[in-house]
């Protein structure tokens, strides 16, 4: 197969949250993400910042600006397989997306997909 230079400017992954419950039961909940294509100089600086933030928070150093919201922001073009309580789909908007990385645990699971689908992608190269 040839290599095409151009790429599409997205890419679904399905994406896995788990909940915490009473009890301590964990409940897993998954959606499909379609994530940007960053350029491979962004990939870099994000990883770099995941990589500080996750080293400073080894250190017990107080964190001050965490990125991890504002990567998943950037990196969340929309999603499938998301609903309301009612079984409606949820369309993106601003509003909605906000919400959604509000949401414990859901820009970590992005920002994690996005950077594991990244490092499968180059170990199979």
């Amino acid at each position: 197969m040839t290599f095409v230079l151009e790429q599409s400017p997205t890419f679904k992954h399905p994406v896995s949250i788990r909940e915490v419950l009473d009890g301590g039961k964990i409940r897993t909940h998954q959606f499909t993400a379609i994530f940007n294509r960053l350029t491979q100089t962004r990939i870099e600086e994000a990883g770099m910042q995941v990589s500080a933030l996750q080293a400073a928070i080894r250190r017990g150093e107080e964190i001050k600006d965490i990125p991890t919201r504002q990567i998943a922001d950037e990196i969340l073009a929309g999603w499938e397989g998301i609903t309301t309580a009612d079984g409606e789909p949820v369309e993106m908007t601003a509003s909605t997306k906000a919400q959604l990385l509000d949401r414990a645990a859901v820009a970590d699971a992005l920002v994690e997909t996005f950077f594991d689908a990244d490092r499968k992608a180059r170990a199979k190269n």
